[in-house]
Formats: C-alpha cells, structure tokens, sequence
C-alpha cells in the first residue's frame, strides 16, 4: 500500500519543521539562562559592590525571582496546554527585556529602594518559564517522541551559549560602557532576537507532521487534558517532581554564588570564565545525556548527574590551586543541562505527553520553591560562617538526597512493570 505526500506537507519539502523548533528553542536558552541564570552572580557581584548591601539580603532578591517563577510556572503550563507555547514565549521575552531595562535604570540611579530591587527580580522571574525549559520543552513535545532526548539537547544548548557568552559579555560591555549601557543593550537584542521565533517559528505541528516524521501522538483535545488533581495525587508525580526540585535547588544555589564564591581567588573576570568553562561543559553533557537516554534507565542516569555535580562542588571547597576551581567548575557544570533536561524527560516516561504543561508547571513550581530556598539559605550560611564550607556541603547533601529519590522510583517502576 502507497500513500500520496500532500502538497501542503511542510514536512515533505525539506528539513523537518521540529527541527526548526528545536533552533528556536535554543535562542529562547540563549537569553533565559545567560540572562535570567547564569546571569545572576554577575548582577550580586555588581549591585554588591555599588550598593555595599549584605550578600543575604543580595541572596534574598534573587531568591524572590525564583519565587516568582512558581507562580508563573503554575499559569504558564495550563496556558501551553491550551494554547501553545507560543503565548509564554512572547510574554517571556517582553518581562525579561523589560527587567534589564530596568536593572539598568536602578544603576543609573532613577530609584533605588530595596523593595524596587524585588520588584525587578521578580518580573525577570515571572519571565523566566516563558523562555527556559518550561517553554522550551512545551513546544517540542507535540513535535518529538523518540527524539525527544536529541531535541531537547540541541534547544537547551542554547543554555550552555548563553551562559558561556553573557557573564564575559556583561563584564565587557560593563567595564566599557557601564552597567547600566550594558543592560539596556542586552534587553534590546533580546526582543530583538526572541519575538521573530516566538511568532514565526514556535506553534504546534498541523496534520501529520509531527505523527509521520517522529512518531508524535496529535495533542490531545483540551477536554482530554489531566488536571492538576491528577498529577498532585499520584506518589510517582510526588517522587519525581521531589527529586528535580532537590537537584535544580541545589543546582541554582551553586550557580547564583558561583561568581561570588570564586572573585576572592580567581577576581570577578576570572569568575565569569569559570562560568564560561561550566557552560560549555554543560554542552558536552547534555549531548551525552541524550545519546544515553535510548540505552541507560531514566532513575540511573538521573542519579549520576547529580552525584557528577555533588563531586564538582567538593572539588571547590579545595580553593587553591586556581587551575582545580577551573576543573571544578568543568565538573559541575558537565551535568547543568543534564539536571534541566531531566524533568521533561522523567515527566513523558512516567506520564506521556496528555497533559504535560500541566505536569511540568506543577514540577517546575516545585523547583523554583526549592531554587529560592537554596539560593537564600546560600547567602544566610556565607554570612553566618564568613565561608562557603558548610552552603556547599548542604548543596551536596540535597543532590544526594534526590539521587536516592530517582533511584527509588526506578525500583518501584521496574517492581510495578515486573508485577503479573
């Protein structure tokens, strides 16, 4: 039996359009992480030094952008469930431009309260799913289903560009032009950049675009789609979103004071390329990751990623000699884009795609509670103890902690398909 191409199949006409998808995401990584997370060492170190305000406080104004990413993660995952992507990605790509604007405003001097810091932490925050892996993974999921893993890696090494450009980028432009010039830079090529993807590039497969090309089920009618309810009472939701909330909390609280942690022996533009090195191990990582994905258990590989980072920020708490905090840095980061990329995945084994805004907004709310709560914890122990000895340890012990989480749901997993 033959069947006859129509006409209108974009997908018979050249590269497939989930590719293309895939491209977008990778500028959408680019500006969440170099901007809105790799970012964020740089901005303390800055506004440290300007406003001689405590790291604790400095900590607490970050965390409040992780805050504000539960509730947007929350909104934004129905939002895609309903309507696309494309919707968060616009807004995404608005409130983050809008918060560089207004970093920079607040060097300048046109306000300068503490509540305003907040303030502006908190709209890049709300921003933060609409351009990161909530938003990236949403618009892939409709397109992918065996090369999901593959997909995935290649949008999300725009993570590993952004955070290997934007720190060294920021110190350059800063120390030529000013804080303040730099931002309002940044924040333009960032609308610049990311509104043409998200209205040209992001929107879901038509026909059988996504079904003949890789294997993708239709997205399901909205009346089909599982509520909340559904995911919050299931103890397989619980476990996995309890394990990525750990990694990513440890995650992030290593990366919002990497800067911070390494200026004293490295000064702050060696800082920023020990940054630089942990992206673009990151890279590497996550490439790994997806060519392990078809051969390795899900809960083993997971597990390994974070005993992979647990070992990276052990190596920091050597300080000396230099050349090992840049090894560090390496070792940790092989596994940043690994620990994003874990959930989406961990999320479709476990659930398929039905619902996966949901799931994955549920998940992510999870993660930014703990990634806020890591990051402020971070910067109360540094300025309790005067060092970064027991913050790293307590790092350390969450990614342990969630290894055994995932490797406990893989038993169950394997236990439950074992049953008769």
């Amino acid at each position: 039996m033959t069947f006859a191409l129509q006409p209108d199949d974009g997908a018979a006409r050249g590269i497939y359009r989930g590719w293309w998808v895939a491209a977008g995401g990778f500028v959408m990584a680019f500006y969440a992480w170099g901007v809105g997370f790799y970012g964020h060492g740089f901005y303390m170190a800055v506004l440290g030094a300007s406003t001689g305000w405590p790291a604790s406080l400095l900590s607490s104004v970050v965390a409040g952008f992780w805050l504000a990413n539960v509730a947007a993660s929350l909104a934004m995952g129905r939002i895609a469930d309903r309507f696309g992507a494309r919707p968060t990605v616009v807004y995404g790509a608005l409130a983050m431009a809008a918060g560089c604007f207004a970093l920079a405003a607040f060097e300048a001097g046109f306000f300068g309260a503490r509540w305003q810091l907040f303030a502006i932490f908190a709209l890049m925050g709300s921003a933060y799913p609409g351009l990161a892996a909530m938003a990236v993974s949403a618009a892939l999921v409709p397109w992918f289903r065996r090369r999901l893993g593959l997909a995935l890696g290649i949008a999300l090494t725009g993570a590993s560009a952004g955070g290997a450009v934007m720190p060294p980028l920021m110190a350059w432009l800063s120390a030529r032009y000013g804080f303040d010039a730099a931002m309002t830079g940044i924040g333009a090529a960032l609308i610049l950049s990311v509104l043409p993807v998200a209205l040209i590039v992001v929107r879901p497969p038509e026909g059988r675009e996504a079904a003949r090309e890789s294997g993708a089920a239709p997205a399901p009618a909205a009346r089909d789609r599982p509520s909340p309810a559904r995911f919050l009472g299931d103890l397989r939701f619980w476990v996995i979103a309890s394990a990525c909330s750990l990694s990513l909390g440890a995650q992030v609280g290593f990366l919002m004071h990497q800067i911070p942690l390494l200026q004293g022996p490295l000064g702050l533009s060696g800082a920023a390329y020990a940054v630089s090195i942990a992206s673009v191990s990151a890279a590497l990582g996550r490439f790994v990751l997806g060519a392990l994905v078809a051969r390795v258990p899900l809960p083993v590989l997971g597990a390994g990623c974070y005993l992979i980072q647990a070992l990276g920020l052990l190596l920091l708490l050597a300080g000396e000699p230099p050349a090992l905090l840049f090894i560090a840095s390496a070792v940790a980061g092989f596994v940043i884009g690994c620990i994003v990329m874990l959930p989406p995945l961990l999320l479709v084994d476990g659930f398929g795609r039905e619902g996966y805004g949901t799931a994955y907004g549920l998940t992510a709310a999870g993660m930014f509670v703990m990634a806020s709560l890591a990051t402020a914890a971070t910067g109360w122990l540094f300025d309790a103890t005067g060092a970064y000895l027991w913050p790293l340890l307590g790092l350390v012990g969450l990614h342990v902690l969630a290894g055994l989480l995932v490797l406990w749901h893989g038993r169950r997993q394997r236990s439950r398909e074992a049953a008769p």
